[in-house]
């Protein structure tokens, strides 16, 4: 989480896209929610509890992959305003794990768009209506934003199967009857976004600059703290 926001922060304008596992499991709380409330979840599940920079649900990362798309809103093929940039990065999702063979869509309907303050609710319990569901109606996809510098961090959940804390929830397994690798996965992302963004990516590591940020941020460093220009579910 640190390194995500270590990204928003830094003086790289170019458009990065982060996709990760976690070990151990973890359990992520969006930027609003109460920890107290998580911890016995947490422990029944072996998790460790991490907080997200982003907004939303807490997210139960097991077996998943977790991107992080920072870039600048208005470049770049990055929508400026916040719902098209939802609607965006969604829709590229969508046709990304259709080629998996997942058939997903937007909820829809008579959603919320939105569904802050969070409190003690968990991510894929509960469906906004861009969030990506499969046929049966189970959630696949969510994602939040935070803006800050001019910069957008753009985060998102794709369980490979369903979390143990959320078991009405649906995962690339369920959509597609067959299990997913994590690189089947996150190549489908990558060509998913280098065809709708003006530039392939570049594999790339690290700055130290980076590394320093994000060590900082771990520990709590005021100066690196910041505060938020727009966070949005």
């Amino acid at each position: 989480m640190a390194v995500d926001e270590a990204l928003l922060r830094g003086a790289d304008r170019r458009p990065v896209l982060r996709l990760y596992a976690w070990e151990p499991a973890a359990l992520s709380l969006g930027w609003f929610q109460p920890q107290e409330a998580f911890t016995d979840a947490a422990a029944s599940a072996g998790a460790v509890i991490v907080r997200r920079p982003t907004g939303g649900g807490a997210i139960h990362h097991d077996r998943e992959l977790t991107f992080c798309l920072v870039a600048t809103p208005g470049e770049d093929g990055y929508p400026s305003g916040v719902q098209p940039a939802y609607e965006f990065v969604h829709e590229v999702l969508r046709e990304a794990l259709a080629t998996l063979g997942a058939e997903l869509k937007a909820r829809g309907g008579d959603a919320p768009l939105s569904t802050r303050p969070r409190d003690a609710t968990l991510c894929f319990d509960d469906h906004t209506a861009l969030d990506l569901l499969d046929v049966q109606g189970r959630k696949v996809v969510g994602s939040a934003q935070r803006r800050s510098g001019g910069r957008v961090l753009h985060h998102g959940s794709i369980p490979l199967s369903v979390p143990s804390l959320t078991p009405e929830a649906g995962s690339l397994a369920l959509a597609t009857g067959r299990d997913v690798s994590w690189d089947e996965a996150a190549d489908a992302l990558v060509i998913g976004f280098e065809s709708r963004l003006p530039s392939p990516f570049l594999v790339d590591t690290l700055s130290p600059e980076e590394r320093e940020r994000a060590e900082r941020l771990v520990h709590g460093d005021p100066d690196d703290a910041g505060s938020l220009d727009a966070l949005d579910r």
